[in-house]
């Protein structure tokens, strides 16, 4: 029952109470220990289980960590993805719900302890960055460029708009997420403020006029 193993049953309702039980209390040891002083064991005391339980779902404390990044992020990249493709809206608006969808996550206690894991661990745990960047970081911009695209064809954006990296888009929303984590108590941000001149500013300029 490997978290990812293809061939795994589905997991039963109280299995997945189980699973996202056992990923808060990873996420709390991580916090605390960071991911090389992090024990499954602390994880299992966290979690009030045996330690035996954690490995029925997660066989390593890999594979821990990273059923940690895809339940607290994935949920908001499937968003972003099923942004791209909202027939309801048009290439701006879409762009403009991404922003905000990303800047809320990125924004979240949850994900300031991701980011501090990744900033540390990362550079050092090649399988790690690796596994961030395929399930996160290129999903996202690449539902990020699909607006772009779709806003040169249907006229809305002008013709270049589709040349501009999707990172520029994310960039606000990422330095609301550090600033929070280095600067929030001698300066707090009003990140909706933020988040919304960041749109107000790109969209002027994607704008065919």
């Amino acid at each position: 029952m490997a978290h990812n193993d293809p061939q795994c049953k589905p997991l039963t309702r109280a299995q997945q109470q189980r699973r996202s039980d056992i990923v808060r209390a990873a996420l709390k040891v991580f916090d605390r220990d960071g991911f090389e002083g992090a024990r499954i064991e602390d994880v299992a005391r966290e979690a009030e289980i045996a330690k035996g339980t954690v490995y029925l779902y997660f066989p390593n404390k890999q594979a821990l960590l990273e059923g940690v990044v895809h339940e607290v992020i994935s949920p908001e990249v499937d968003e972003v993805e099923r942004t791209a493709l909202d027939p309801q809206l048009s290439p701006g608006e879409r762009l403009r719900r991404q922003i905000k969808i990303i800047g809320a996550r990125l924004g979240s206690g949850d994900m300031k302890i991701i980011l501090r894991l990744m900033m540390g661990e990362g550079p050092k745990n090649e399988e790690l960055r690796k596994f961030y960047y395929h399930e996160v970081v290129e999903r996202g911009m690449a539902a990020i460029s699909q607006c772009l695209a779709d806003g040169v064809r249907t006229g809305e954006f002008v013709k270049s708009a589709d040349k501009i990296e999707p990172q520029v888009f994310a960039g606000t929303p990422l330095l609301a997420a550090v600033w929070g984590i280095l600067f929030d108590d001698l300066a707090p941000l009003d990140v909706n403020k933020l988040l919304e001149s960041h749109c107000e500013q790109l969209l002027t300029g994607l704008e065919r006029r």
